[in-house]
């Protein structure tokens, strides 16, 4: 899996597990501490992120980080 797919794959699945739990970005700001701007450019495949930031997003969707990192078909 390339670099790019890695992103896309991890800020698909954010958002999907984001959206399942009825979470907004919002919510996710409140349990992180990070912006809406940098989740929003995470969702969507534009930002590489720390592996921190990885674990702390992970955990706030519930989810550990493979989970986070599966591609879903």
């Amino acid at each position: 899996m390339d670099e790019q797919k890695i992103l896309e794959t991890f800020g698909f699945n954010l958002k999907m597990y984001r959206t399942k739990l009825k979470l907004s970005q919002d919510n996710i700001v409140d349990k992180t501490g990070m912006s809406k701007a940098y989740i929003s450019n995470i969702e969507n495949g534009k930002h590489n992120l720390s592996l921190i930031n990885a674990l702390k997003l992970s955990d706030a969707v519930g989810k550990n980080i493979e989970s986070m990192l599966k591609e879903i078909e």
